[in-house]
């Protein structure tokens, strides 16, 4: 396959080039004229870019040309990035200095040894690129323009909507024939049955191995499922851990084999369960055997499926005859790409388009994954030109043999913008089926300069995200869902799309792992995942980015290794040592520095010289908790990812310098005594937070209990109109009863002057101390302050007696009220203003106090109607609001009552409550009877009783729940030999229920 043609770093190179910045830097140091004949230079070969691209599919010494292009255009990018930043080092450390300081610095030796010797650089670099473009003649290559209309102007808005109406075609008849042979009787079998799905790549077999997990009939029959994807690695060890993940949805430390047999075998024994086995590349039988044989033995119907590309896998399994998936009939596949070439009744106006996309199909042999690629290639082209140039590319009709899809998806890839075909190609860093972040993906991007705004004010993480959004609805990636994953959306490149990037990359990309014996001389990004040689003769190349997700033995050599890759943009790095921490400042190119999950108690104070560091992960690095000196440094700093850095308890000084901030999910305030303590160390304030208007995402403010509000009033949240989700914690300031009311009033003040942006969405309150809300939170027209505001929780508040007037909050979906125990009712507001009109869930856990819900002077028997209301919980509060707020919603669907003491009986008004599905009541000790109109909840499917000591018996009612599925009764002692089954005198009532539990 053809190299990948250096577009954007050419551009790069050209917009640097005639920057006012490089201007400057060539009348500084003496080289404006060589600066200048390089761009000249530089765009005398980019004019022919385009005609290279094209002939070197077909010529060798093309090909060869375009190699040499590449290694003297990122040499010369790393130039360009070594002068702007000395040039950054010097107006940075020029701060501090007195005109005559400054004056010294010019004229000092190490700047003219720079001088010196950037100046040589330039002169070599100059006639290599000469030596390129003198070659240009030979290949007679024409002149054509690169466009820079940037790739999210070229992108159909209307793609969303080809997702949405994308459907699975043509699996039905495979379904319904897995599903059989999962169900049916194993009793002749000793051992654990299998279903193994095999066919080639794109087929759809994960996509059907999906349905069958989710069909209701596998749920019913399997009582417990687990899905684990193998991809290419069988490791006995990960895979055990993982399927013991699935079962539990637990985390699994480091345990040994027979410890996850146990595991298993406690977890597994005596249920009749589904293991599905995704993506099996495993050919040795050996390790098959011994991951069968840990698991249990099984004689209730448990079964395993599997899929794979090969029939070899399959026969390693012990299955001669396993499910054979074909492609597509010729009507299901045009079906499915009728779906995603046109709009809806779209075809029948280009009857044209509709001839020559069904011979597209037949070009496609019923390949799902191929059918949707050129269907959303086509998708919005009406040019007859366009469907021809596919329907006679003679790459297509070899579709038969093993790597000719990479040819058919090579389509999707050239049809991609010039800006998103090396960010796509990047990804080829990334393992196979590895979970991938957007935001940390647009970020490496960024530390490679592939994001070019099309103007000065356009953020790159927008643009980055609209890069990113181009190719999610190109098929590119696939988004997923991860139970232990909680830092934004996953996503996932079919293992298709990740061959197809590799062999873009070609040699610039590597995953090193142990069987990679040879190095490529070109490699500039390059990924390490596990224990690995370091590899000596990489030492010192142009490497720009480095993944090295594990910590060796020798971390002098690692050290040395890492300090020698000074051209880095972006580096991981999972280190314990501090020398190796120490070599990182030696990379003054870093854009992206990932140190998450070290063990390290502090950062050397040399990382301060990084000057072009954007974005900083310190993830999970739970002993960090001291900050270097002179954070103000890192000017150009975006992203500084602390999340989970228990023992960090205060802020940097000089941190409010950094205005580019976007991310900071954490801001500790610091005591005083701490500050006493540790005085040597630049403490910074909330005031540090004044000029950080560019915040987005989350904000998390804990230690406000030692704040003053002279401090909290430089912090104006209310001008980061970026910020969603604010947190403020409290937390415990020491206070003494001689101290106790001057705090409560300094909380107020504190309080009063964080108020948010409008566009909030979120707020979470924890342990405030002040004794009321500040004014911004309790006026009339809170509605208005806060119109976007979607979720409220607050906690532990204990000194509150009266609520904000958060009925008007015309956005609020969600409202967590969690011990508030001196709590009494809700603010008086406007009543022409709707009472709580979007409201979806309302949690209230421990308010005892609460008498009026809404208005002062109205008994909650008045409470008024939520149409929205689908999720309620009620936890020790008031009988009377307990019974005001049950029948409120026409809509719900989940009820929990919880240690409501005075509850009795439940209102018969329950019966209007035809939507819910779920009811839970829970430690409700004097409640006596429930009404026989609960006989009308025609739509529950699960009734939980714990905890009810009084409750004798069951309503007649309980019969005509046809729909509830599942009821159990815990600590319930007279209901529990009441409902026995067979004997018992309640029993009549739910013996249609097939799932009854009694403890």
């Amino acid at each position: 396959m053809a190299e990948q043609i250096p577009y954007g770093i050419t551009q790069n190179l050209l917009t640097m080039l005639g920057s006012n910045l490089v201007h400057e830097i060539g009348l500084i140091y003496g080289v404006r004229g060589e600066l200048r004949k390089l761009e000249n230079t530089l765009s005398t070969v980019a004019a022919v870019l385009l005609d290279a691209e094209e002939q070197q599919e077909s010529s060798h010494a093309v090909a060869v040309w375009v190699k040499r292009l590449k290694d003297v255009v990122y040499d010369a990018d790393d130039l360009l990035d070594d002068f702007a930043t000395e040039e950054l080092r010097r107006k940075t450390d020029d701060r501090g200095r007195s005109a005559g300081q400054v004056s010294d610095f010019f004229s000092s030796s190490n700047h003219l040894a720079f001088r010196f010797k950037m100046g040589h650089r330039i002169k070599a670099i100059r006639k290599r690129l000469d030596d390129v473009a003198n070659d240009i003649s030979k290949f007679n290559f024409i002149s054509g323009v690169i466009s820079d209309v940037p790739a999210s102007k070229r992108w159909r808005e209307t793609c969303s909507l080809v997702e949405k109406s994308h459907k699975i075609v043509g699996r039905e008849e495979n379904k319904k024939g897995i599903i059989e042979l999962l169900i049916q009787s194993s009793s002749s079998q000793e051992n654990l049955s299998m279903v193994v799905i095999v066919g080639m790549g794109g087929l759809g077999k994960t996509t059907l191995a999906q349905l069958v997990f989710n069909d209701q009939e596998v749920a019913n029959y399997f009582g417990l499922k687990m899905w684990v994807c193998v991809s290419d690695d069988f490791d006995v060890g990960e895979l055990l851990k993982n399927t013991l993940r699935s079962a539990t949805n637990e985390d699994v430390g480091n345990l040994s084999l027979e410890e996850l047999q146990k595991h298993l075998h406690k977890n597994l024994n005596g249920k009749r369960y589904l293991l599905v086995l995704d993506d099996v590349w495993n050919e040795d039988k050996k390790k098959w055997g011994q991951f069968i044989t840990l698991l249990p033995e099984d004689e209730n119907g448990s079964k395993i499926l599997a899929t794979t590309r090969s029939t070899r896998v399959a026969s390693v399994m012990g299955i001669d005859s396993p499910y054979i998936v074909k492609g597509l009939k010729d009507d299901e596949s045009w079906e499915l790409f009728k779906s995603l070439a046109f709009k809806k009744g779209e075809e029948q106006m280009h009857p044209n388009l509709v001839v020559i996309g069904k011979e597209i199909v037949k070009m496609c042999k019923g390949v799902p994954l191929v059918i949707e690629t050129i269907g959303r290639i086509l998708y919005f082209k009406t040019q007859e030109s366009h469907w021809l140039s596919i329907k006679n590319n003679e790459n297509l009709v070899l579709l038969g043999d093993k790597n000719d899809i990479l040819s058919v998806l090579r389509l999707s890839y050239d049809n991609l913008p010039i800006l998103l075909k090396r960010c796509f190609a990047y990804c080829a860093l990334f393992p196979k089926d590895d979970i991938i972040r957007k935001k940390e993906l647009v970020q490496l991007w960024m530390a490679q300069g592939y994001i070019q705004p099309s103007h000065e004010n356009e953020c790159l993480e927008d643009v980055g995200d609209e890069y990113f959004e181009g190719l999610l609805t190109r098929s590119f990636f696939q988004e997923v869902e991860e139970k232990h994953v909680n830092r934004g959306h996953c996503y996932k490149m079919h293992d298709l799309i990740h061959d197809l990037a590799q062999s873009i990359a070609k040699s610039e990309v590597i995953i090193l792992t142990g069987d990679v014996k040879t190095i490529p001389k070109r490699i500039h990004h390059m990924s390490m995942f596990r224990p690995h040689q370091l590899p000596q003769d990489v030492m010192g190349k142009p490497i720009r980015t480095l993944f090295m997700e594990y910590h060796g033995d020798d971390h002098y050599e690692t050290k040395r290794f890492i300090s020698s890759l000074k051209y880095s943009r972006a580096m991981k790095v999972r280190s314990n040592y501090g020398t190796v921490l120490a070599s990182l400042v030696k990379l003054s190119h870093l854009r992206y520095l990932d140190l998450s999950y070290g063990y390290f108690e502090k950062l050397p104070n040399a990382i301060t010289t990084l000057k072009n560091v954007q974005t900083l992960k310190l993830v999970s690095c739970y002993n960090l908790k001291e900050w270097p000196r002179n954070m103000e440094k890192l000017i150009n700093l975006r992203h500084l990812e602390i999340d989970k850095c228990d023992r960090l308890s205060y802020m940097p000084r000089g941190l409010g310098e950094s205005t580019k901030l976007q991310t900071l999910p954490l801001f500790r305030v610091g005591s005083d005594s701490w500050r006493c303590r540790h005085r040597r160390m630049k403490i910074g304030g909330l005031s540090e937070l004044k000029f950080l208007n560019d915040l987005r995402g989350k904000l998390i403010i804990e230690g406000l209990a030692h704040a003053r509000s002279s401090e909290a009033e430089g912090a104006i949240l209310e001008g980061k109109q970026n910020l969603e989700c604010l947190r403020l914690h409290w937390g415990w300031g020491g206070s003494t009863e001689a101290t106790k009311e001057s705090e409560e009033e300094e909380a107020v003040s504190v309080m009063e002057s964080l108020q948010p942006h409008p566009n909030i969405k979120e707020l979470f309150i924890q342990e405030y101390g002040g004794v009321r809300f500040p004014n911004w939170m309790m006026i009339d027209g809170l509605d208005l302050l806060l119109p976007k505001l979607v979720r409220i929780e607050m906690r532990f508040c204990s000194r509150i007696r009266v609520l904000p007037p958060f009925g008007q909050l015309p956005s609020l979906q969600y409202l967590q009220f969690w011990t508030l125990p001196d709590a009494e009712y809700m603010k008086d507001y406007s009543p022409a203003k709707p009472f709580f009109p979007t409201l979806k869930t309302l949690k209230i856990y421990n308010i005892p106090n609460l008498k009026g819900w809404g208005m002062k002077n109205v008994a909650v028997k008045q409470a008024p109607l939520y149409s929205y209301l689908e999720d309620l919980q009620l936890e020790l509060v008031r009988m009377e609001l307990c019974l005001s707020l049950i029948c409120v919603s026409p809509s719900l669907k989940s009820l929990e009552i919880a240690d409501v003491e005075d509850l009795i009986s439940l209102p018969q008004g329950l019966r209007h409550l035809s939507t819910l599905q779920t009811l839970s009541i829970m430690a409700c000790k004097n409640l006596a009877s429930l009404p026989d109109s609960i006989g009308c909840l025609t739509s529950l499917t699960e009734l939980k009783i714990h905890l009810c000591p009084r409750l004798t018996s069951l309503p007649k009612g309980m019969r005509f729940l046809r729909n509830l599925h599942t009821l159990e009764i815990y600590s319930c002692l007279y209901l529990s030999d009441r409902c026995r089954k067979g004997t018992g005198e309640d029993w009549p009532q739910i013996s249609h229920i097939p799932n009854i539990i009694i403890h």
